[in-house]
């Protein structure tokens, strides 16, 4: 069958399950005047579309948009009520919380007392606190700072006056700085870092000091005799030896042997900072042979990713061996045990692998691989239900979800979807995993589907919307059609609208700068900020950047796609650490956790794509079972 058809016919199968009113176009284009009416301050045009739009599932969001023009002058019976009218939808707690918000702005303290509901949102505590606080409650506000104050982040503007208020009563300690400053140098927080080298006694002031100075300029640790040795100052050598090691590794053993005969360490300092210098020295390539009196866990695994680059096969089956269980049954650790025992000549290894190519894995797919056997896709399709799809569709939530979708809201829309999901029977769960694909809302119905354990349902979970662009670019630029299907799965679920908060943009989560430059190179105008937003724009421009990528890396799917993830620079230089290895060896050396799941997660789709685009491509072709050396 062609790939996908059965999804589309269980839908046609289903017509009228998810249909709707032959007005409901007029009704949406008439919701949007009214948005963008009161938005810009129209009221009597907002009324009056209002008032026309009768009964429509979206009315609620106007009138919460009136409501929250006049806020601050809503009394508390009015607020009530507004929130018992839209009581089970994702409006009423956000509602009820703009108006809080507004009674603690306006210094409104009793009214706030009185409504304040527990809640995670830390500015609605500091509030609460402070409420606290002018009601007479000193002592019982102020004991509650510290666990506020306490954290690696700045804390919203509300919550200032507060700890001025606790800290003129004396609540900071040294301890309780130190703290603060810890957790903010661990979350790299250095702005706020400098500002709490304030808080501290003349006693501990320095040593704060050389903290602070080691993580901002880690090759400060060279200086051994800036530190205490306290137990201030060995957690500030620890973290300067961990910052330096993470660019001169085998400077920072040098150093480190040196503060060991000079500093009094506790034992399981020393097992923690040895252990990690072994991690970041085995990043760099160096091989590791550890004298320490107990092997975690974590040290097992550099020990046996050093031996997968070495082909020491003998070692690693000893390093996998000595792993926890909960290590040694990862697929990871399956594959790599079932191979070094082949390579050994025990034919053990085989069933380890034959069991593991039965699993929809990388690793399963590996062994699949390494065993000439068929990869295992284990799909499974839905039988269409109308009765369910009525039950669903006739849900207010599923309603205003999918009408928010269909004005173009899809913040709102998100909030809709979680508000629904876990409310919804179990039973309903596949239904609505239809809806959202036949919607168009390919991301979330992906999210959809592994929130509900449909993880064999492959042909919603790799969609191939798009289709004759991503086509016509992988005809254009010679990239298989289920490279380009992988990567933009893994980068944004086909999102256009989607933003990363480092900036990439659209399908293929393009950086700007990438992309103008790539324009540039096959003579094309560099596209804006919104033209990126464009299917059509990005996907072209994605194909021909991982094209670029795929020349310089002679074809080889999984270091091409570790620097479309992580950019060519630091691949270069991972090339040249670990060359001349097996690839999927190379792999496990990836320095950085989110580039290494990247690449293993990006061959296996292109895998189950190539499968179902009648395409198929085994994990790694013959060309790419080594990486290639780096040209002068």
């Amino acid at each position: 069958m062609v790939p996908q058809i059965w999804l589309w016919l269980v839908l046609s199968l289903c017509v009228g399950c998810f249909s709707v009113s032959g007005d409901i176009y007029e009704d949406r284009r008439a919701y949007k005047r009214a948005v963008f009416a009161i938005e810009t301050g129209r009221l009597r045009e907002f009324r009056r579309l209002r008032e026309e739009l009768g009964d429509y599932v979206l009315k609620p969001y106007l009138d919460f948009y009136e409501a929250r023009r006049r806020i601050s002058s809503l009394d508390t019976s009015t607020a009530t009520k507004l929130r018992e009218q839209w009581k089970e939808t994702p409006i009423e707690q956000r509602f009820f919380r703009l108006w809080l918000g507004t009674q603690a702005r306006r210094g409104r303290w009793s009214r706030y007392l009185e409504y304040y509901e527990p809640s995670g949102d830390v500015e609605a505590q500091c509030y609460y606190l402070r409420a606290l606080y002018r009601d007479g409650q000193r002592e019982e506000a102020l004991s509650q700072v510290s666990t506020l104050w306490k954290v690696g982040a700045s804390q919203p503007k509300p919550c200032d006056p507060l700890f001025e208020a606790w800290i003129s009563s004396g609540g900071i300690t040294d301890e309780i700085a130190w703290e603060r400053l810890q957790l903010a140098l661990e979350a790299n927080s250095v702005t706020l870092a400098k500002y709490l080298l304030r808080f501290f006694s003349s006693s501990v002031s320095r040593v704060a000091r050389a903290f602070y100075d080691v993580h901002v300029r880690p090759s400060t640790i060279r200086n051994i005799n800036k530190f205490s040795d306290d137990p201030y100052g060995r957690q500030a050598i620890l973290h300067g030896l961990l910052r330096y090691a993470r660019r001169e590794p085998s400077k920072a053993m040098a150093m480190w042997q040196r503060y060991r005969t000079k500093y009094t360490f506790a034992g399981y300092q020393v097992q923690h900072i040895e252990e990690n210098l072994l991690v970041e020295l085995s990043r760099y390539g160096n091989d590791v042979a550890p004298a320490l009196p107990r092997y975690s866990a974590e040290v097992l695994e550099v020990l046996a990713d050093q031996t997968t680059r070495t082909r020491n096969y003998a070692d690693l089956v000893k390093w996998i061996r000595a792993m926890p269980s909960s290590y040694r049954e990862t697929p990871k650790w399956r594959y790599w045990y079932g191979k070094a025992l082949i390579d050994l000549g025990d034919l053990g290894g085989e069933d380890v692998l034959n069991e593991l190519a039965s699993q929809r894995t990388y690793y399963g797919f590996l062994a699949a691989l390494l065993m000439n056997s068929e990869p295992a896709l284990n799909q499974t399709q839905l039988s269409p239900d109308s009765a369910n799809g009525l039950a669903l569709r006739s849900l207010p939530g599923v309603r205003r979800m999918s009408e928010l979708y269909a004005v173009g809201d899809l913040s709102n829309a998100r909030r809709e979807y979680l508000y629904l999901f876990d409310g919804l029977e179990g039973k309903l769960r596949p239904t609505l995993v239809l809806f959202l694909v036949e919607m168009g809302w390919f991301d979330q119905a992906v999210v959809t589907a592994n929130r509900a354990e449909l993880h064999d349902l492959l042909d919603v979970r790799f969609p191939i919307p798009f289709i004759d662009t991503f086509r016509r670019h992988a005809f254009e630029t010679s990239i298989p059609l289920p490279v380009l299907f992988a990567i933009s799965r893994q980068e944004s679920v086909f999102d256009p609208s989607a933003i990363s908060p480092k900036g990439a943009r659209g399908v293929m989560q393009l950086m700007p700068k990438t992309a103008q430059a790539t324009a540039d190179k096959i003579r094309e105008k560099p596209p804006d900020l919104d033209a990126l937003m464009d299917p059509l724009v990005n996907i072209r421009l994605g194909a021909h950047y991982l094209a670029e990528l795929m020349t310089r890396y002679e074809a080889n799917r999984a270091v091409a796609v570790a620097a479309y993830n992580a950019g060519p620079t630091r691949v270069d230089e991972w090339l040249r650490r670990f060359s001349g290895i097996e690839t999927v060896a190379w792999i496990e050396q990836i320095p950085l956790h989110e580039t290494r799941s990247y690449v293993k997660n990006v061959l296996a789709g292109c895998h189950v794509y190539s499968q179902l685009l009648g395409k198929p491509l085994p994990v790694l072709e013959a060309h790419e079972r080594l990486v290639p050396s780096l040209r002068d």
